[in-house]
């Protein structure tokens, strides 16, 4: 079978996300705080492992042009990916908040719009696959951190997640030009320079034409949907040592 985005593949995937989430719900749901640290932890440090053996392979594949300074961990999911292993182990709310919003938000996002090398694979092939492996991961364990019980949302983080956002990126945008100014790459992490060929970003550069303020008004757009994953995070009740804001 061929991985394309809506392709039956695709959707089988998803459909497995979905059973990995309540099973290990279930496994872990009645287990203490620190057990599902220790557990989840794991799983947040094996997957930056996953990138990282991507990356490699993906460097050794002929028909990509990889540049190491284009390839560095500086994107939303990577940045989540690296994240989420601090926030397990510190237990800081913001942090736990910020991964589950924006690592949902942040995988799904970057399944359902991938760059074309990564369409019109299969499972079997090595060297690609692995984009799919550790977004696959990274949305499971966004949802994990609060269907086990670990974590329990809440609406007054919202805003701190999407002040850490901010920061993330523009912070990226000071990088990206640095990079640009000591390499003559087009260095663009987060996106701060635009997309080309990524038709909503585009859209957004049309409606506000600078660099790197023209995502703001898609911030302004996703607001909403962070507060519908709190909403759907809070249904339930929290286990007696879950963490809370």
């Amino acid at each position: 079978m061929i991985m394309n985005v809506f392709s039956p593949l695709w959707f089988m995937w998803f459909g497995l996300d979905i059973v990995l989430v309540v099973v290990l719900s279930l496994l872990l749901r009645k287990k203490t705080a620190d057990f599902k640290a220790k557990v989840m932890g794991i799983v947040a440090i094996a997957n930056c492992a996953i990138w990282v053996v991507y990356k490699f392979l993906l460097s050794r594949d002929p028909s990509f042009d990889f540049v190491f300074v284009l390839e560095l961990p500086f994107h939303l999911c990577n940045l989540n990916l690296m994240l989420l292993v601090v926030a397990i182990y510190t237990r800081r709310t913001g942090f736990l908040n910020f991964c589950f919003c924006f690592g949902i938000v942040g995988s799904l996002l970057a399944m359902m719009s991938p760059d074309p090398y990564f369409l019109g694979i299969s499972l079997l092939n090595y060297n690609r696959v692995g984009y799919w492996i550790y977004h696959h991961i990274l949305f499971v364990q966004s949802i994990l951190i609060v269907s086990s019980g670990f974590y329990r949302p809440s609406y007054r983080e919202v805003p701190k997640s999407i002040v850490i956002l901010m920061v993330m990126y523009f912070c990226m945008y000071l990088v990206n030009m640095l990079m640009r100014r000591l390499t003559g790459l087009p260095v663009n992490y987060l996106y701060t320079f635009g997309m080309q060929g990524n038709t909503l970003i585009e859209m957004l550069y049309k409606l506000l034409p600078v660099y790197p303020i023209y995502l703001l008004p898609a911030l302004v757009a996703v607001t909403p949907v962070l507060f519908g994953i709190v909403a759907l995070g809070r249904i339930g009740k929290p286990c007696p040592d879950t963490i809370q804001s």
